[in-house]
């Protein structure tokens, strides 16, 4: 799995390698509290830092190796090595398995999340070996291999580093669909202006345009029912937790003598 010693949070390691500050990080961790996700995304759709330096930065720190999914082709059997809902939910893609040795590696954008890749291998019942990958390439190698599509990945558009949360109520992914319909970008905080008729597609717009915008919708969705799915995940534990600890109470009560089954069974079952 990952790398034994003192666990390493991508955060510290993101400020030790100076791609960020501590008033960055603080704002990265302000917008994950606030709209759940990973830190690794959250601070990359800030501006503060990109995909490949933070890939980089966690392969030298952790002395793991890393893999670029967009140029590597692996064989049409690599679906059936890891199932798709881990892949989804952990953002995570599978490299190679080693049945004999009970190992797999798997591609992951956060080797630090070790909660993660402690339930894959709950899952599988395999030896996790973490390799380095961005997320966005394992979100297009999930398309293709698990969905076949083709996917070839989105040109990154400039965007402004923030030094604070955004407070925008609009989607983030509208400067880049700006940038492939050819439109001027507008200001940080501005909302496009109102017609009374629908605004139609420049007739010049190419169609490899009109595919990488739906590209980026389909992206942006994948990754907000992932988040959601994500927080499903944390109430359903919450929710187990809350049950046993009742029935491991209800249990004292009843060796105590101060309830007996019967008392509580009636009490249940009792209309309201």
């Amino acid at each position: 799995m990952a790398p034994p010693g003192r666990r390493r949070r991508l955060g510290d390691l993101l400020i030790e390698a100076g791609l960020i500050s501590e008033t960055q990080l603080k704002a990265g961790l302000n917008e994950q509290r606030k709209w759940g996700g990973r830190l690794g995304r959250t601070v990359v759709e800030l501006g503060f830092v990109t995909e490949t330096a933070i890939g980089l930065v966690l392969a030298k720190q952790l002395e793991l190796p890393s893999v670029d999914l967009d140029t590597m082709t692996l064989p049409a059997a690599a679906p059936t090595w890891l199932r798709l809902d881990l892949c989804e939910r952990y953002g995570v893609f599978p490299l190679a398995i080693n049945p004999g040795a009970r190992a797999i590696n798997i591609a992951t954008s956060d080797p630090t999340n070790l909660e993660h890749l402690q339930a894959i291998e709950f899952a599988t019942n395999l030896k996790v070996l973490p390799t380095v990958a961005t997320a966005s390439a394992i979100e297009r190698a999930i398309r293709k291999y698990y969905f076949g599509e083709h996917v070839d990945p989105l040109p990154s558009a400039p965007r402004p580093a923030a030094a604070a949360p955004k407070e925008t109520a609009f989607n983030d992914t509208s400067f880049e669909l700006d940038a492939l319909l050819g439109e001027p970008p507008r200001k940080t905080g501005e909302l496009p202006a109102m017609s009374s008729s629908p605004t139609p597609l420049p007739a010049k717009a190419p169609a490899a345009a009109v595919v990488a915008m739906n590209n980026a919708i389909e992206v942006q969705l994948r990754r907000e029912i992932a988040v959601l799915r994500e927080k499903a995940d944390a109430l359903e534990e919450i929710n187990g937790s809350q049950v046993r600890a009742l029935r491991v109470l209800l249990e004292l009560l009843i060796e105590s003598g101060l309830v007996t089954r019967d008392e509580y069974l009636e009490k249940l079952h009792a209309p309201e």
